[in-house]
């Protein structure tokens, strides 16, 4: 710090940050237990887990093959393949529980991004309604048909 005394102003700012990281992060460390029967179910102690799991977990430990299964597969592919809703229905609505997280998250960080560049500083008077319809654009899985948009409109009207 003596080195760079104006770091010395950030030290207040650091400290909100770390602290905001510990509040934002909590909850994961409260859900640490169902993330990792989520993501290993296998090496989790079926006496450490709540007793709605542990049959389930009980039953798919004692089973070679689904081991075997979940050591050569990408782990939702596992989930989707071998976890069926008749042998293992608990399992199975945890690790879509889980695996929704996730994807929601990622949906709502790509909309954002897209937000974000639908608005810039060169497109700062935007309406409401304006920035809905760009945004519904931008986030639309149908892709745009340019070449039958622009046979409908006029590019040079008379007067």
């Amino acid at each position: 710090m003596v080195r760079f005394p104006s770091l010395k102003s950030l030290k207040p700012e650091c400290a909100k940050l770390i602290d905001t990281f510990g509040e934002r992060f909590h909850s994961v460390r409260t859900k640490q237990l169902e993330l990792n029967i989520f993501s290993s179910p296998f090496a989790i102690e079926p006496a450490d887990v709540p007793d709605t799991f542990q049959l389930e977990i009980i039953e798919l430990e004692n089973n070679d093959e689904l081991q075997a299964k979940y050591n050569s597969l990408p782990l939702l592919e596992f989930y989707k393949l071998y976890l069926g809703p008749k042998l293992f229905p608990i399992l199975r609505n945890h690790a879509l529980k889980v695996a929704s997280v996730f994807r929601t998250t990622y949906c709502c960080d790509q909309f954002f991004s897209k937000l974000t560049l639908v608005k810039t500083w060169l497109r700062s008077r935007l309406t409401d309604s304006n920035l809905e319809n760009q945004l519904r654009v931008a986030t639309s899985s149908c892709p745009a048909d340019i070449p039958q948009l622009s046979k409908a409109k006029q590019f040079q009207p008379s007067h």
